[in-house]
């Protein structure tokens, strides 16, 4: 979540946010340039940053027994989707920073523009399908408070929300979405830290028995 926190804070000091939709070619190549090495750090920040919640859905789903579940499958793949999303996004963050310095401007502009989509891309398929599967999960294991598993189903339904009326209005919607899951992850992580682990049956399962 910090290293996420970290690549939006890198895009707006770069001035990510005020380019135009109708940006020009020297408009991505001036700011591409200018700041290269931080387009860098940028696409570091966010392939890891993902990498790390991926591990830490993937955590959830472990120790609340939903490995073998559909749920649990569906966790992975939508984990999967999400850092082949990213991976590729970062391939067109390169792309436009490499190609502005090597004087490539056309190279730069598409791939600056090619970039840009992704954020529609997240709330689609990855993003509902990891916390509709999670919430599933949480509800059926003693893991966490039923409160978390509530409350990622909602995230769930919202990403799914955004993911349509974003194609048509603003990806700004994802944004805001996206902090509500920072809040969620960041909850999650400091419940299992000082809350006493379930006891749990043979099959690494929460018993769901009193």
């Amino acid at each position: 979540t910090l290293l996420l926190g970290l690549y939006f804070g890198v895009g707006f000091s770069i001035g990510l946010a005020q380019l135009p939709p109708n940006v020009t070619m020297a408009q991505v190549v001036s700011v591409a340039t200018q700041y290269h090495n931080l387009w860098f750090l940028g696409t570091w920040l966010q392939a890891t940053g993902s990498l790390l919640s991926v591990v830490f859905f993937l955590a959830l789903v472990h120790r609340a027994g939903g490995t073998t579940r559909l749920a649990g499958l569906l966790a992975i793949l939508g984990s999967a989707v999400l850092l082949a999303v990213v991976l590729i996004e970062g391939v067109f963050t390169i792309g436009l920073a490499q190609a502005a310095v090597n004087g490539h401007p056309a190279a730069s502009l598409t791939s600056f523009v090619i970039m840009t989509v992704f954020t529609y891309v997240y709330p689609i398929v990855p993003a509902p399908v990891i916390f509709l599967a999670l919430g599933t999960i949480l509800l059926g294991s003693r893991l966490l408070p039923r409160a978390f598993g509530y409350l990622a189903f909602i995230l769930g339904i919202a990403f799914a929300v955004v993911g349509l009326v974003g194609l048509f209005t603003t990806s700004v919607l994802t944004i805001v979405v996206l902090s509500l899951q920072s809040l969620w992850v960041l909850a999650a992580a400091i419940t299992l830290l000082v809350r006493p682990e379930p006891l749990s049956d043979a099959t690494g399962k929460a018993s769901l028995s009193s």
